[in-house]
């Protein structure tokens, strides 16, 4: 039972972003864009460590000293969450710093469901390269 619940978190956590991009389909990349350094380390250097500082430091200090959940999303991923978006405030526009909130989520729900920081890597990384794939 508990491993077809992870399944269905797992297929509904990948599909999840598809509307969106769509929505935001843009030109595309040629092959060229696709391997650029700029691309690489976007979908997968930042996606690293932006985990390891929100997920690995920032939200097990918080669980430490915040208990409790919502609904799915214990407090400590909740504050996690706000404090990812405005990070990204840095270096996008309002708008999209704070949409940055939902993917977020769903990368605290991995963090705390799997206690791990490889589940919630893989989909940011997911998530990004989706993104730069419809959006650039």
């Amino acid at each position: 039972m508990i491993r077809i619940i992870t399944e269905k978190l797992w297929l509904f956590l990948a599909l999840a972003p598809l509307p969106f991009l769509i929505l935001v389909t843009g030109t595309g990349l040629d092959i060229n864009q696709l391997l650029s350094r700029e691309v690489l380390i976007l979908v997968i250097l930042y996606p690293m460590l932006e985990e390891t500082i929100f997920r690995g430091i920032i939200q097990p200090a918080i669980s430490t000293r915040i208990v409790g959940k919502t609904f799915l999303f214990s407090h400590a991923n909740i504050l996690t969450s706000i404090i990812f978006s405005l990070a990204h405030l840095i270096s996008h526009e309002t708008v999209w710093a704070m949409a940055v909130f939902i993917p977020s989520l769903a990368f605290g729900l991995l963090k705390d469901r799997y206690k791990t920081l490889l589940a919630p890597t893989a989909l940011h990384c997911y998530y990004n390269a989706g993104y730069f794939l419809v959006a650039v």
